[in-house]
């Protein structure tokens, strides 16, 4: 098992890296992302010979990781052939959450909630979002393998994951972790671009399964700042919170914002400077966290960035983040200190447009040994498992949010 990450002043440095590695690991599978910072010309020619110099190839275009958007970022994991399953799935997801919207049955079109919308008697929500993903079978390459031998399960995919998520479940006592592949409609003409082996697709999802050792899995959420103190969830329907601590939420997260040192212009607005997010707790420390799409100070109801809000009963924290600031990689991945290999998958903060790498100096600028890192403004998908039991899938689209899987050598 080889992981690096690879940041490049040009695409020459890039393509020298690549050509060592095929003489090291032509017989290995070769898990890949590459950030598109590029002249179409050149990407090109990186996803030539990425995808052509072993046997089996999976990856996805991703975003420049942050603080680095000037260099072309490349990552590599080469993974032994009789430890891995590599596949495709083109299990349908479902459309995304609309603000405020009921739209599981996706009739003609959505509408707003009202009292004599929602279903009568005693149900769970989380059966009425799922109805129609519970039944997927799993994609091909993973149909006759043994639950109990796989440890780990790891994908690049399009926005609609939650089809393929459910048929994994089928893994109970795998980790499993997905990157949403970075939109590329300007890039290459296709919303997301996956590679498998000399394939190309706008859709669905390519990943690999791995035979245990099972990963140790761990989810950060760098440069988040709690705003108030937790709170309880008492009220929410589908991505809603409606209501925390039997409170209005919207008007606890405006009184949250007065009371902390958040300072700004008077022309400035917290939309265009700030980001809100709610997280569930697990002790003291966020466990899960999804961004805050809107409010309503009135109705008191909050959507959350998410299939769905934390159940009743769950404790949560408020949390933000300035929009200047840029996630700082943690060191342990850009020079780690103990034997390990390292795959991370990070929320990225959007960018209205890459800079290019192309400096007149040819050589690579960085190397972060050990590591697989890659970014997407989409953000990652998790399902941990523990003793033999996975969390519900859950994604997480904050700026900073950081899930590593690691193996000991």
């Amino acid at each position: 098992m080889h992981f690096s990450t690879v940041l490049a002043r040009s695409p020459a440095g890039l393509l020298s890296h690549i050509s060592q590695l095929s003489k090291l690991y032509r017989d290995h599978v070769l898990l890949f992302s590459l950030s598109p910072n590029v002249a179409s010309s050149d990407l090109a020619q990186l996803v030539q010979k990425l995808t052509t110099f072993a046997p089996q190839t999976i990856g996805c275009l991703s975003a420049p990781l942050p603080g680095h958007d000037g260099l072309l970022s490349c990552s590599f994991a080469m993974l032994r052939p009789e430890n891995c399953f590599p596949f495709r799935s083109q299990i349908a997801g479902r459309a995304s959450p609309q603000v405020g919207r009921w739209h599981s049955f996706r009739q003609k079109g959505p509408k707003n909630i009202t009292e004599e919308d929602l279903p009568s008697g005693n149900f769970e929500w989380g059966d009425v979002w799922d109805q129609s993903l519970t039944n997927n079978e799993l994609p091909p390459a993973l149909q006759s393998t043994s639950p109990d031998d796989i440890g780990t399960i790891i994908y690049f995919s399009d926005a609609a994951p939650e089809g393929l998520s459910n048929a994994l479940v089928r893994f109970p006592g795998a980790t499993k972790l997905g990157l949403f592949a970075t939109p590329t409609p300007f890039i290459t003409g296709r919303p997301i671009t996956l590679f498998q082996g000399d394939k190309i697709h706008e859709s669905g999802a390519v990943g690999v399964a791995l035979k245990h050792p099972k990963a140790s899995a761990r989810v950060q959420f760098l440069g988040m700042k709690p705003l108030c103190s937790p709170m309880v969830i008492t009220q929410a329907e589908g991505n809603l919170v409606i209501t925390l601590d039997d409170k209005n939420p919207t008007q606890l997260l405006l009184a949250g914002i007065r009371d902390s040192s958040i300072q700004f212009a008077s022309s400035d607005s917290l939309k265009d400077n700030a980001e809100f997010s709610l997280a569930t707790l697990k002790g003291d420390e966020p466990h899960q966290m999804c961004n805050i799409m809107s409010g309503d100070p009135s109705r008191g109801t909050i959507a959350l960035r998410s299939m769905s809000a934390p159940p009743t009963g769950a404790r949560v924290q408020f949390f933000h983040r300035p929009k200047s600031t840029i996630p700082a990689i943690p060191r342990e991945l850009t020079h780690p200190s103990s034997p390990r290999h390292t795959l991370g998958f990070m929320a990225c903060p959007e960018m209205r447009q890459y800079t290019h790498a192309e400096g007149a100096d040819e050589g690579i600028a960085h190397v972060f040994h050990d590591t697989f890192l890659a970014g997407s403004e989409g953000g990652f998908i998790s399902s941990r498992s523990q003793e033999g039991d996975s969390e519900t899938p859950w994604s997480c689209a904050v700026p900073g949010g950081l899930a590593t899987l690691s193996w000991r050598m």
